[in-house]
């Protein structure tokens, strides 16, 4: 028998009395099922190590010694029917046994059917490769991966599975069904009890009163009338043993050595081996340590402080539970010298440092929230919190569209602006997935950590994440940004699935620095379908007039379906505009992929820009748009919409090295993360799908791969030159195409004595003249000199003049550094110039690569400029300071 046996609650309850006992036959009958049960249960829990190595002891040694931990806490204090002691001793052997693989009638089979099992999967392999899942990544699942998830929904079920070991049966070789608890009458009548009770230590202590009967269970027929069950009592119990059972007999010293742990784990092993059972005196719980934690183990004394207040917290918590319920409190009423980490020392002891509590702590989080949520991240941008409120409404609508398998173009976002009583309000509204109580009083008011692709999503919508779903908010702050608007907000939300009774709604009257109020919604108040609606009241009037405000507009102010429209381009739910009570669809779900060109031109930068272009700036747009094209992935994703598009004057760098420049129109594309406008394109007119580079939300990386891009350069090359275009366009143009790695076609790209010439007119140029040596110098260089001296310079016949300039399609400043798109590999800065593409015609007639190239030639830089006579300008010789001067290799 084991130590348990010697425990006061058995002994006052199965054990075998000294003394005449009326009641033997049915102690006896007890014990001894227990005992099957226990020898059942020590089978399963031997399979946890094999599952779960990594982790403390969870075998039968641990359900033993709950029954010491539990004499503890009840002693003299507690009356426990033989019944109770018998309900909770099997709860005690299989609270754990889930964890077991074995513990699953059909093993691995059956627990990858689980549906948390492929939501695990799925955020593994996601933050992985880095994009949404598709199906066939779960063809080839990595063994690592798969035994990561196995071991992480072992650990999340455990609790849930062990609510049905007491009721479900395993098959022997005999197809005979074998169960835990073998006594067909103690399974019926205690089975779903010591499941609940068991499956209750993994919940919050505020579930255990809404779970759990709140009155005893009565006596089996055959027992005495009083061996009654109380849930509550024995659950408490249950819950306080086990988080209490931390000392050396969770991690032996020889089986931690054996199982060569991770550094993950090390931590939890290293403390626990070194306590000694913890003790009560006056109320207190005492841990001891056997050796002194050096300087090595503080990350394992910090953890050991931390498992030690959570101990603390729970016995204060399970103690108001059993107060609120007529219970008598546990023998403890929380854990010695908890208070600080110096007090701690005292019992759990250090050597050579000393545990002074350094965690960083936010002394005002209202103010933290009101700056990092506002402009202290976002700037004076008023348009952030609209921004931010359809990329959250439009995630929710993404979930409930994989959720329930609806088609693509599923899902309505309002925007309504009002008055009412309280002022001016902006109500942003969606029919997506809803909240629920525990989401909205959670991550939703947890600045700074996010809903999506968390444990908490996969319980409460599980599947979303094994269908693919991939959230544009990431960072759990977005919502916050509302404040910069004003500090009256009311939330209204219900989950898609619950009845319209359901309801929610979250009011903030003073922004962060006042407790929200969370109520039922009124009968007025409530939401038909599921989802969620956010209303700002405006705590400044003007603020509107800031959000619409443009000074390059006629009146100097566009109108909100303008803003929506250039906000949300190719948003891919339908956005509709609500005002004076008149709703309007101002944009179809994914229609970006569709409209007519100019449509979309119009949308981007907004009807108000198109009324000031003159009829030939129209009809050059209108011409050019015609070039619009889309840019698909490898498996048929739309990447992109656009075309390249630059209109005259304005458009180059001439143009802003004339005394009389004026500003023109320009067409500028856009990046957008989940359909909302991120980042600005030059020179490229249209759409490109991108990605968050930071939590502001204002850069977005193109997703379009270097190869994608560049055919979709050359084809706008191709269709260019079927235009009738002035050279010096042409050659701007073909450097956007140079600069995304496109193939410049029959583009002008370089000017020599013979005029200009494209690519193939270059390299015919090179065979003819048979040069082993020739001079680059800038196009803008011949310019600026034919200005200033109002003289033509005649090239020499071994001169070429092209561009050194790289147009920035996409270039952000930003702490981390310049981010720039395309972002090549190549480290040579010519490979996306012109000037680089006409050393690559030279490498390609001379029959070398352009590294031998540049070893033997001379390229001016920042550090060092050459020169030389570039021709001549009437008699006198023309010298340039910046040239490269590019040779044949010598054989």
């Amino acid at each position: 028998m084991g130590q348990y046996t010697k425990t006061k609650l058995w002994e006052d309850t199965l054990k075998k009395q000294p003394k005449y006992d009326d009641y033997e036959i049915h102690r006896e009958f007890l014990r001894s099922e227990f005992e099957k049960i226990r020898e059942n249960a020590k089978i399963l829990a031997r399979e946890i190590s094999v599952a779960l190595p990594d982790y403390t002891v969870h075998d039968i040694a641990h359900s033993d010694a709950l029954w010491e931990t539990s004499d503890l806490l009840t002693k003299n204090n507690f009356e426990i029917t033989p019944a109770e002691a018998f309900v909770l001793g099997v709860a005690f052997l299989i609270h754990d046994l889930g964890m077991g693989i074995a513990s699953f009638p059909n093993g691995l089979k059956k627990l990858k059917k689980e549906v948390i099992w492929k939501d695990t999967v799925a955020s593994l392999l996601k933050a992985e490769l880095g994009r949404p899942i598709k199906s066939d990544d779960f063809d080839n699942i990595n063994p690592k991966i798969e035994k990561k998830a196995t071991n992480y929904v072992l650990r999340h079920l455990h609790g849930k599975n062990a609510e049905n070991l007491a009721k479900i049966s395993w098959k022997n070789s005999s197809n005979q069904d074998m169960f835990l608890i073998e006594n067909a009458e103690l399974r019926e009548a205690y089975g779903p009890i010591i499941g609940l009770i068991s499956h209750s230590h993994c919940w919050n202590v505020e579930e255990l009163e809404n779970k759990l009967p709140t009155v005893k269970l009565g006596a089996l027929g055959k027992f005495p009338s009083d061996w009654t069950v109380d849930s509550i009592k024995l659950a408490c119990i249950l819950r306080i043993a086990d988080a209490m059972q931390i000392d050396d007999r969770r991690a032996p010293l020889f089986l931690r050595t054996i199982r060569n742990l991770p550094h993950s784990s090390e931590a939890h092993w290293n403390f626990q081996q070194k306590l000694y059972q913890p003790q009560i005196e006056k109320d207190l719980v005492y841990y001891t340590s056997k050796s002194s934690f050096s300087i090595d183990e503080v990350d394992s004394w910090w953890l050991c402080n931390d498992t030690l207040q959570m101990i603390d917290d729970e016995i204060n918590d399970v103690n108001a539970l059993l107060l609120a319920t007529n219970h008598k409190m546990l023998n403890a009423r929380g854990v010695a010298s908890i208070e600080t980490p110096q007090r701690l020392s005292n019992l759990i002891t250090v050597e050579g440092w000393q545990p002074a509590d350094t965690k960083i702590k936010v002394g005002n989080v209202a103010k933290l929230v009101s700056n990092l949520g506002g402009k202290q991240l976002y700037g004076d941008n008023a348009i952030v919190p609209l921004r931010e409120l359809i990329q959250n409404a439009s995630d929710a609508i993404r979930a409930r569209r994989l959720l329930e398998n609806e088609n693509d173009d599923f899902g309505d976002i309002s925007v309504t602006l009002g008055s009412d009583e309280h002022g001016h309000f902006i109500e942003i509204g969606d029919n997506g997935v809803g909240m629920s109580k525990k989401v909205l009083t959670g991550p939703f008011l947890d600045f700074g950590e996010s809903f999506w692709g968390t444990s908490l999503m996969h319980d409460q919508l599980p599947g979303l994440e094994s269908k693919g779903f991939y959230s544009t908010g990431q960072y759990g702050i977005g919502f916050f940004s509302v404040f910069m608007w004003g500090n009256k907000v009311s939330v209204t939300t219900k989950r898609f699935e619950k009845g319209r009774e359901s309801t929610l709604i979250m009011e903030f009257n003073n922004g962060v620095d006042s407790r929200p109020i969370l109520r039922n919604a009124k009968s007025n108040e409530i939401i038909k379908d599921g989802g969620t609606r956010v209303k700002i009241w405006f705590s400044d009037d003007n603020l509107l007039d800031n959000l619409l405000g443009d000074d390059d507009v006629p009146g100097g102010k566009i109108s909100l379906k303008e803003l929506l429209k250039s906000l949300c381009p190719s948003l891919d739910c339908n956005l509709y505009l609500i005002e004076n009570e008149n709703k309007e669809l101002i944009i179809k779900a994914n229609d970006w992929i569709t409209i007519p060109p100019m449509d979309l031109i119009s949308r981007l930068i907004g009807e108000s820009y198109i009324k000031k272009l003159d009829e030939n700036e129209k009809k050059l747009l209108e011409i050019a748009s015609n070039h619009m094209t889309l840019i698909k992935d490898d498996d048929g994703t739309i990447l992109g919409r656009l075309f390249i598009y630059q209109n005259t004057p304005g458009w180059d760098i001439f143009s802003y090295l004339q005394d009389d420049r004026i500003e023109h129109f320009i067409a500028e594309g856009a990046v957008t993360v989940g359909g909302i406008t991120t980042s600005s394109l030059s020179h490229i007119t249209g759409i490109l799908i991108g990605r968050n580079e930071r939590a502001s939300r204002d850069i977005g990386i193109p997703k379009v791969s270097n190869d994608k891009i560049k055919d979709w350069a050359s084809l706008q090359a191709k269709l260019l030159c079927n235009l009738d275009l002035e050279t010096r366009k042409q050659t701007f143009l073909a450097s956007i195409i140079r600069s995304v790695g496109g193939v410049t076609s029959k583009l002008k790209i370089v000017d020599c004595t013979e005029g200009p010439m494209d690519y193939d007119q270059l390299k015919l140029k090179i065979k003819k003249l048979n040069l082993d040596e020739i001079i680059i110098a800038s196009t803008t260089d011949v310019y600026i000199y034919e200005r200033d001296k109002k003289a033509k310079i005649c090239l020499e016949k071994n001169v070429f003049c092209a561009d050194s300039g790289i147009p920035t399609i996409m270039g952000i400043s930003q702490i981390k550094g310049y981010i720039e798109w395309p972002n090549t590999k190549n480290k040579w800065f010519h490979s996306r110039s012109l000037n680089g593409l006409v050393i690559e015609a030279f490498a390609d007639v001379w029959g070398y690569n352009v590294g031998e190239i540049l070893q033997c030639s001379d390229i001016s830089s920042d550090d060092k400029l050459y020169n030389a006579v570039v021709g001549t300008s009437g008699d006198e010789d023309v010298t340039f300071d910046d040239v490269d001067i590019i040779r044949l290799p010598k054989k």
